[in-house]
């Protein structure tokens, strides 16, 4: 009998759905492979940071921790040949009280790195881009500042890709 999809593993899904966003790509249908990153991303963090999740409303955070910051996520998935220069989604505003970092490996689905910057390493580290009306920061850059939370968020994220059934932070 075939595994449903109910019955995958988070871990499972996210396979699935790399090579699901291979063929679209070799389609030339998409250009990325951060379809469900951010969203899972967010959900690890706050269960790293015994947190909530804010409303997708919100502008400057993704979630409260339970010390009470305002925390920011930002996520990319990288391959063995990805440039070092990749950006994470710009910054607009600064009402946060930090910003997590989270590189996920695109083959085996793990945080290969994560780190927290506060909001002056973000302004000052990060390259305002016109364009993007934003400040941005680079995969290459995050180990240059703020503190390495590349163990919690592994730990947090090993618990995460084995879920069959998400029951945790609520938006």
């Amino acid at each position: 009998m075939p595994l449903t999809i109910q019955a995958m593993t988070v871990r499972q899904l996210l396979t699935l759905n790399a090579d699901i966003l291979a063929e679209l790509r070799r389609r030339g249908l998409v250009r990325t492979k951060n379809a469900p990153l951010g969203d899972l991303a967010e959900y690890g963090a706050a269960l790293a940071y015994s947190g909530q999740l804010a409303k997708n409303s919100e502008k400057s955070y993704d979630l409260t921790a339970a010390d009470g910051r305002h925390i920011q996520v930002k996520a990319r998935s990288v391959d063995r040949n990805a440039s070092k220069s990749l950006p994470f989604s710009p910054f607009r505003t600064f009402d946060f009280d930090a910003a997590v970092f989270i590189v996920i490996d695109a083959e085996t689905n793990s945080v290969r790195s994560a780190f927290e910057w506060t909001p002056d390493e973000v302004r000052t580290l990060g390259r305002r881009r016109n364009h993007t009306n934003g400040h941005v920061v680079r995969i290459d850059q995050i180990q240059s500042a703020g503190t390495d939370v590349t163990a919690m968020m592994q730990g947090v994220w090993a618990q995460l890709l084995d879920l069959v059934e998400a029951v945790g932070p609520e938006g």
